[in-house]
């Protein structure tokens, strides 16, 4: 049976215990900006989440209708996958009401929407 002969030089050099502690700190701070990264858009979202469901709230209660622009024909055509070719027409919209409304959100500022059929979703 042979035996596994200890040298008294064996292990990891203070090189190597270097390289290996920057790799890990290189990883550690690229997993800090994804994770940072991640937050602010989770944040984000949340801020632009809330003030879509405020704009539509004000949409329905606002029980008044909005401003009569006339009325719009809509063709809908059948088209490829990547939108290079129309098809045939599969349906149209004839004298489509269109009445334009204006929404105030919290900060200030003026929302216009376009409404198409006469009134508020």
């Amino acid at each position: 049976m042979r035996r596994k002969k200890i040298h008294p030089q064996s292990g990891e050099t203070l090189a190597e215990i270097l390289v290996s502690a920057l790799l890990f700190l290189m990883m550690m701070a690229v997993m800090q900006g994804a994770v940072a990264f991640c937050s602010n858009a989770q944040r984000r979202s949340e801020q632009l989440r809330g003030s879509n469901a405020q704009i539509c709230r004000k949409l329905r209660e606002d029980g008044t209708a909005g401003i009569a622009k006339g009325t719009k024909d809509y063709i809908f055509r059948a088209t490829s996958a990547d939108g290079t070719q129309d098809g045939n027409v599969v349906f149209t919209l004839e004298d489509v009401p269109l009445e334009e409304k204006e929404i105030e959100d919290d900060d200030g500022r003026k929302v216009t929407f376009y409404l198409y059929g006469g009134g508020a979703p």
